[in-house]
């Protein structure tokens, strides 16, 4: 497994965790639906997916969960950011952490 993929991996469990807490409504069939946020959280974690369309897809999951004020953007980004340095080598930079 690639490091970028084990960080994606992360991130999909921690808002497929968030999501069990907010609970499911199963008849909910909106593409924004917690339901449909859970399916693509597990599918990206089990299945074969280009590192292109799996951050496509995190990127998706975050700004549904961002909207319903399940997640702060700012939180997220202070939180992911030493994960995606890590998988791609970077240190982060004292510029970088004002973006």
């Amino acid at each position: 497994m690639s490091d970028l993929k084990h960080a994606n991996d992360l991130l999909f469990s921690r808002y497929a965790s968030f999501i069990r807490r907010e609970g499911i409504d199963e008849s909910d069939p909106r593409k924004t639906s917690l339901r449909n946020l859970a399916w693509m959280c597990r599918t990206a974690i089990h299945e074969p997916m280009s590192t292109d369309k799996a951050s496509r897809w995190l990127g998706f999951v975050q700004g549904c969960l961002a909207m319903r004020g399940i997640i702060d953007v700012d939180d997220e980004r202070d939180y992911s950011r030493r994960l995606f340095h890590e998988a791609v080598g970077e240190q982060p930079t004292l510029e970088a952490d004002h973006v």
